[in-house]
């Protein structure tokens, strides 16, 4: 559970941190800045359900391991489509920061959550 916060931390944070300050000398405006915050958030919290349920499933039977992380997968997905969409539509934010931000930090994820499985996947082989 620490191991998954910290990393959260480490990629999530520093962007944060960039465009507070960005915000704050004036450089980009509040719907740029509300547009990568609510990128970022929603990227986390598909990251970290991720995890999550990869967690929770690590010593279960292979039934509920492929329920879980399978089936939460699809619950994910289905979880970043809605709020993406629903975002784009009825948001006022700068759209292309909002699309560019969401996914870099989409694919970001998606490539350390694979690290991530396959981690913990290579300590159970040896």
């Amino acid at each position: 559970m620490r191991n998954i916060l910290k990393t959260i931390i480490y990629i999530f944070f520093p962007p944060y941190v960039i465009v507070y300050f960005l915000k704050y000398f004036e450089i980009i405006d509040i719907t740029t800045e509300i547009s990568v915050f609510l990128a970022l958030f929603i990227n986390i919290i598909n990251l970290f359900l991720a995890l999550m349920f990869h967690n929770i499933s690590k010593n279960k039977s292979n039934q509920i391991f492929m329920i879980l992380n399978l089936g939460g997968m699809g619950l994910r997905v289905f979880f970043v489509i809605i709020t993406f969409t629903l975002s784009l539509i009825f948001l006022e934010i700068d759209k292309y920061a909002f699309i560019f931000v969401f996914l870099i930090f989409y694919s970001l994820s998606i490539f350390l959550e694979v690290k991530h499985f396959n981690s913990k996947s290579e300590k159970k082989v040896q």
